[in-house]
């Protein structure tokens, strides 16, 4: 049987996340996003691994598992031992696990454990997990046929498919965002061990666009993908000459080390979604009011042609808009969870949501034109303020 020449995958399964507070966790999902509880740990399950898990119906056929430890030494507890609360697993589903597995083993990934294996319904679940360099987030790649259960070890409390979707209509995970001191690490993980490749790159520094008093926010980006799946992971670094004033350190230290900073949601209709979220009381990144102004020059710069949805609704969100060449993006970034249910447990993660109108970039001219902004209005920011600027510049 010849070598497999890829890693195999399908799409997302699952997103699990490690918190503190589960309820709280999944509550705020259930009313921000209109996610719907499906699935639940069962009591054996639980008292096996030390952790209990409550299912979301959430992006798509995408689910959201939320854990909370039981017991300290679970593995949800020893992630919340040293970081807050945030992205534990990405898994995937795959074509042939067999396959993926030989296409790892030959690259020589970090296996967790070895195949595990369970029947249910007359249908059949396997999965394997690695470890990666996104620190202590995890993968695992998942294989079912016929499988009637949401996963070993839970049991349906409704059924996905009468819950429904979402009403704000998100369809998938576009990318995942991991900040890091060391991208070349992170990026060498995608192509070494999953043989993705680059998909985009850019590298920006407040000291470029003038700001002065020795402060400044930098970061270099790289985007890889897995060009048979489309699946995108983009990586952020800071950069010199303020390494330790960069939004991408603030993570660092903030989280406990390299991690997941953000999910961008996809959704067709962006404007509907961002008035509904923001009157359910989610809170986003404002871009100052200069970014509005220089927007028509820039769209005829890049020529992006024309915007089907009203500039003054745009406006009026805060929406970002890039593109070129007769395509766009148009996307906005939310504040982190922390900010979101105030506390500073629940950590730097955030959401991003993003419409694309055939453009395939992660919005490189945002950078640029808000710098600039910010540089013209000659904002003088505390840390923190800064800070929350600069976050809505990270991929």
């Amino acid at each position: 049987m010849a070598a497999p020449t890829h890693i195999g995958l399908k799409g997302y399964h699952s997103v699990q996340f490690y918190v503190r507070d589960l309820e709280r966790f999944v509550s705020w999902h259930e009313r921000k996003f209109d996610f719907r509880r499906v699935a639940k740990s069962t009591e054996a399950f639980e008292k096996a691994v030390g952790e209990r898990s409550i299912v979301l119906r959430g992006a798509g056929d995408i689910a959201w598992i939320v854990t909370q430890p039981i017991e300290g030494k679970s593995t949800a507890g020893r992630f919340l031992a040293h970081h807050t609360e945030g992205v534990g697993f990405l898994n995937f589903a795959v074509h042939d696990l067999s396959a993926t597995v030989a296409f790892l083993a030959e690259r020589r990934a970090p296996f967790l454990y070895g195949i595990k294996r369970s029947e249910g319904g007359g249908g059949s679940w396997a999965e394997i997990g690695i470890a990666t360099s996104l620190g202590d987030t995890n993968m695992r790649f998942i294989q079912t046929a016929g499988y009637d259960q949401f996963a070993p070890g839970f049991e349906w409390t409704a059924q996905w498919n009468a819950v429904g979707g979402n009403r704000f209509g998100f369809t998938d995970i576009d990318h995942v965002t991991v900040n890091t001191r060391c991208m070349a690490g992170v990026a060498e993980f995608y192509r070494s061990i999953l043989g993705f490749e680059q998909y985009w790159g850019i590298e920006f520094h407040t000291s470029k666009a003038g700001l002065k008093g020795g402060t400044g926010s930098g970061l270099e980006s790289v985007v890889m993908w897995d060009k048979h799946s489309g699946i995108k992971f983009a990586t952020n670094q800071p950069l010199e000459p303020y390494f330790n004033n960069s939004q991408i350190q603030i993570y660092v230290e903030d989280n406990g080390g390299t991690g997941v900073q953000h999910l961008a949601l996809s959704t067709a209709q962006i404007i509907p979604v961002i008035e509904g979220l923001r009157e359910a009381g989610c809170k986003f990144l404002d871009a100052p009011s200069k970014y509005y102004r220089q927007l028509p020059e820039r769209i005829t710069a890049n020529k992006i042609g024309t915007i089907k949805e009203p500039m003054d609704a745009i406006e009026k969100l805060g929406i970002l808009v890039d593109g070129s060449n007769g395509k766009y993006l148009l996307q906005l970034f939310m504040k982190e969870m922390s900010t979101q249910v105030s506390d500073t447990s629940a950590g730097p993660f955030f959401y991003e949501i993003i419409q694309r109108a055939g453009d395939p970039g992660f919005g490189d001219g945002n950078f640029k034109a808000l710098f600039d902004s910010i540089e013209q209005e000659q904002v003088s920011l505390s840390r923190q303020e800064m800070r929350d600027r600069l976050d809505a510049l990270s991929l």
